[in-house]
């Protein structure tokens, strides 16, 4: 039993994900430590194990900001899972990331300052989680990257 459990801690992806209970609280940590199962090696492949896989992460309390039902009720449109909206993920230089997105991304990324807040801080605390050098995040929006958001 031993041996099945460790060696599923070693299939296990670490990311960061906000969690539901302590993010209206002001002042606590709301992005916390969390898995998903699979062990991805390349940023590109935790970003996309972070965006289709996060509903797997052992605890329940955790927030999913990129499906649709966690913005539905804020945005009166369509809204798709963030990870349909993703084509590409890369460094530059070793000193940021670029995260390149289709513009149906922007009812996630572009939306009010709280789920910006859910979304961005997720995908930037994990980038940092699994990269010494690439800090900085930078989204590109169908082949332009965002400087400012509107909310």
């Amino acid at each position: 039993m031993l041996l099945v459990h460790s060696l599923r801690r070693w299939s296990d992806t670490n990311l960061i994900l906000p969690h539901s209970q302590r993010f209206p609280e002001t002042g606590r940590d709301f992005l916390l430590d969390t898995t998903i199962p699979g062990d991805f090696k390349t940023l590109e492949g935790i970003l996309w194990g972070l965006l289709t896989l996060s509903s797997q992460c052992p605890d329940k309390d955790f927030s999913l900001p990129f499906f649709p039902n966690a913005i539905n009720s804020i945005s009166p449109r369509e809204v798709h899972s963030l990870f349909t909206c993703i084509f590409a993920v890369y460094g530059q230089d070793g000193s940021r990331v670029i995260a390149r997105f289709t513009g149906d991304a922007n009812r996630h990324l572009n939306n009010t300052a709280a789920i910006q807040e859910l979304v961005k801080g997720a995908l930037e605390a994990t980038v940092g989680l699994h990269t010494s050098k690439s800090r900085d995040v930078y989204y590109e929006i169908d082949g332009k990257i965002i400087e400012e958001w509107d909310a």
